[in-house]
C-alpha cells in the first residue's frame, strides 16, 4: 500500500485561531480536509477564501469532535488516503511537528502515532503554568483507564495530534460522538490489536484571559465516566476474558509442543545413531523442517504471509543468506523457502533441551564456534549444495529498524567464495515484536533478493566495509517496502 497522507483539521468556532493552523499546515502538506462542525463565527467565510487549497466538509449543525473525524476519515479514505494526521485548530498543536508525523508513519505505516505533549524535552515550564488544572487531572485519569482497559501504558491519551493508518480504521465502532470519541477510538484499536507509536510534540497553551475552549467540565466529564464505565465493563466482561483464554491455550499448545518435541528428539536420536544416515536421508529431514515452518506460520491466528520472489531464486546454488532480524519467527520466515539451508545459531538456541537434538541433526552450527572452525565444517555443506544463513545484526531489532551488521557472514562469504543473498523480512516484528509477550494480527512479507557477489570489490574490500555497505543497501531498500506497505 502506498502512504498517501493528508490532514484532517476539525474545527468548531475558531476562526481567530484557525488560519494561523491553516498557513502553518499548508507550509508543510498539500491535501488537508477542514470539517466544519457547524461553526457559527467566521469560519466559514474563512475557509471559503481558502477554497482553492483546502476540502472543506461542512456538518449542518455542531455534533461534535468525533463526528468530525468520522466525516473527515471518511473523505480521506473516499479521496484514496492511507494516513490521517489529525490536529486541533485552537493553536495549541505546533504545524511544524508535522515531518515528525510523517517520518514515523513510514517507519511505523500500520501504527497510530500519538503525540506526547508531556515529554519532558517538549513541555516547558510556561505549558506547565497555563495547562488547565483540570485537563491535567482528566489526562491522568484518562491514562490509568486506559491501561486498566487495554493493559497499554500510553503518555497522553487525550491529545487530538496524532496520525491513523485509514485500513487499520474499518470497522471500529463509536459509541460517542464529541470529545471523548477520541479516547474511544484508542482503546477499540488496542482490542483489534493496533499498536501505537509515541511521539513527542510541543504544545501552546495560552494565558487562562486568552484561552478558548469548548470543554464543559460538568457534562464532559459524565460522559468521560459513562464511557469509561462501558468499556471497563466491556474489558472485564469479554476483553480480559478472551485474552485470557488465549494465553490459556497459548500455554496448552506450547506444552503440546514440549511433549511432542520430546518424542521427536528420542526418535531422531534413535534414527540417526541406528546406521549411517545417507544424504537422501539427511536432505528429506530438511525437507521436513521446511514444511513444519511452513504449517506452522500458516497456523498462527491472525497472521497471514506472503512470499516475493521476483528473480526465481532457487536456492539451488549455495549462498550465503542473510536477513534483517527483528522477531523469533524469522527462523521459520527462513525456514520455509528451502530445504537445502544450514543456519548459524546462537548458543542459547544451540543448547535449548526443546530442539537442540533437532538442530543438531539438521547440521545447525553455533556462532560461539570460531569462524575458523565454523568455516571448515561449512566447506562440506557447501559443497553438498547447503546455503549457509545467518543474522548479521547478531540480534532482534526492538523497533524494527536495522541494527549494526557485524562482519561474520560478510567473512565466511569471504572465507568460502560464496555471493551473499538477502532476504527482507517485513511484518514479524508488528506481529510478534522484541518485548511482545502475545502475537497480534499482521500480514508478513518474506522478499528473496538478489544474488551479490562480493569478490568484484563493489560493496568493499574488507568484511567490515561490506558489512557497512550491505546495512544501507537494507536501509534504502526496508524503507521502499514500508512506503509501498
Amino acid at each position: 500500500m502506498n502512504s498517501r497522507i493528508c490532514v484532517v483539521i476539525p474545527t468548531f468556532n475558531n476562526a481567530a485561531t484557525l488560519p494561523a493552523v491553516l498557513d502553518g499546515v499548508l507550509h508543510h502538506v498539500d491535501d488537508v480536509i477542514v470539517v466544519d462542525d457547524g461553526s457559527t463565527d467566521a469560519t466559514p467565510q474563512l475557509l471559503a477564501e481558502r477554497s482553492g487549497r483546502l476540502d472543506v466538509v461542512t456538518l449542518s449543525h455542531n455534533q461534535g469532535k468525533g463526528a468530525a473525524l468520522v466525516a473527515g476519515f471518511r473523505r480521506a479514505m473516499d479521496r484514496g488516503f492511507s494516513h490521517a494526521v489529525t490536529l486541533d485548530s485552537d493553536g495549541q498543536h505546533r504545524p511544524d511537528d508535522l515531518p515528525a508525523f510523517l517520518t514515523a508513519i513510514r517507519r511505523h505505516p500500520a501504527a497510530i502515532i500519538v503525540g506526547n505533549r508531556f515529554a519532558p524535552s517538549h513541555f516547558t515550564e510556561e505549558n506547565a503554568t497555563n495547562m488547565n488544572t483540570r485537563s491535567k487531572f482528566a489526562n491522568r485519569l484518562s491514562n490509568f483507564w486506559f491501561r486498566v482497559q487495554t493493559g497499554e501504558a500510553l503518555p497522553d491519551t487525550q491529545t487530538g495530534f496524532r496520525a491513523y493508518p485509514l485500513h487499520r480504521l474499518h470497522g471500529l465502532r463509536w459509541l460517542t460522538s464529541r470529545y471523548e470519541a477520541e479516547l474511544e477510538l484508542l482503546v477499540f484499536a488496542a482490542w483489534h490489536d493496533v499498536r501505537f507509536h509515541v511521539l513527542p510534540v510541543r504544545v501552546y497553551y495560552p494565558p487562562r484571559e486568552e484561552r478558548v475552549s469548548h470543554f464543559r467540565p460538568t457534562a464532559d466529564f459524565a460522559r468521560i465516566t459513562l464511557l469509561n464505565t462501558a468499556l471497563t465493563t466491556a474489558a472485564f466482561a469479554a476483553v480480559w476474558p478472551w485474552r485470557c483464554l488465549k494465553v490459556l491455550a497459548g500455554f496448552a499448545v506450547l506444552f503440546l509442543l514440549l511433549i511432542v518435541m520430546l518424542v521427536v528428539q528420542v526418535g531422531l536420536f534413535l534414527f540417526f545413531q541406528s546406521h549411517r544416515v545417507s544424504e537422501q536421508e539427511r536432505l528429506a529431514y530438511h525437507r521436513c523442517i521446511q514444511r513444519v515452518s511452513r504449517r506452522l506460520l500458516r497456523l498462527l491466528p491472525g497472521v497471514s504471509h506472503s512470499v516475493l520472489n521476483p528473480r526465481g531464486e532457487t536456492f539451488e546454488r549455495p549462498a550465503v543468506v542473510i536477513s534483517n532480524h527483528q522477531s523469533h519467527l524469522d527462523l521459520l520466515c527462513i525456514m520455509l523457502l528451502t530445504p537445502r539451508l544450514v543456519i548459524l545459531t546462537k548458543r542459547w538456541v544451540w543448547f535449548n533441551p526443546l530442539y537442540a537434538l533437532a538442530i543438531r541433526y539438521a547440521e545447525f552450527l553455533p556462532t560461539t564456534h570460531n569462524v575458523e572452525q565454523n568455516a571448515r565444517r561449512l566447506q562440506g555443506l557447501v559443497a553438498r549444495g547447503y546455503s549457509v544463513m545467518i543474522f548479521p545484526e547478531g540480534t532482534r531489532s526492538a523497533d524494527c529498524e536495522i541494527l549494526r551488521f557485524h562482519q561474520g557472514a560478510f567473512h565466511l562469504a569471504q572465507r568460502l567464495g560464496l555471493p551473499l543473498l538477502p532476504i527482507f523480512l517485513h511484518g514479524t516484528g508488528l506481529v510478534l515484536g522484541k518485548r511482545d509477550q502475545r502475537l497480534r494480527s499482521g500480514h508478513i512479507t518474506i522478499e528473496v533478493g538478489e544474488r551479490l557477489p562480493i569478490d568484484q570489490g563493489r560493496w568493499g574490500a574488507t568484511p567490515l566495509a561490506i558489512a557497512k555497505s550491505i546495512r544501507h543497501l537494507y536501509i534504502e531498500h526496508y524503507e521502499e517496502m514500508r512506503r509501498h506497505w
